[in-house]
């Protein structure tokens, strides 16, 4: 379940920016990063994969999902758009600039807090088994 959640978003994602960039010459705003940066995120996004593959909640799995496609969306538009100066951000609202990818993660945290809570409540007995 979190593997395919986390490909439909980073799939609907790299679509759309493919389009805008496409639709305006590649003249899109983009947001820069390091390459350390993008390693970290990577690094961060597999501990984020395994820790959601431990706990074996499809809610978690689900939220997750969507913020670990927002990760990966976000990490190949970079190796597949190489000659533009960050990730491609075709989205504009109030003066700011996003992505598919960073809604799916915004609200897959969003979605995630209280899933998790729900979770924890209805299997207290799993919070202090040994992992």
């Amino acid at each position: 379940m979190l593997f395919a959640v986390a490909a439909a978003v980073a799939t609907a994602d790299l679509v759309h920016k493919a389009l805008a960039i496409s639709e305006r010459g590649g003249a899109v705003l983009t947001h820069d990063r390091s390459a350390l940066y993008v390693a970290g995120l990577a690094a961060a996004a597999l501990v984020w994969a395994g820790a959601i593959a431990l706990v074996k909640s499809t809610s978690i799995a689900l939220t997750g999902g969507m913020v670990l496609g927002g990760a990966v969306g976000n990490i190949a538009s970079l190796l597949l758009w190489p000659s533009l100066p960050g990730v491609p951000d075709p989205i504009m609202a109030g003066g700011i600039a996003f992505n598919l990818a960073d809604v799916a993660a915004v609200l897959g945290l969003v979605f995630l807090v209280p899933t998790i809570v729900v979770f924890a409540r209805r299997n207290r007995e799993r919070l202090f088994e040994p992992v």
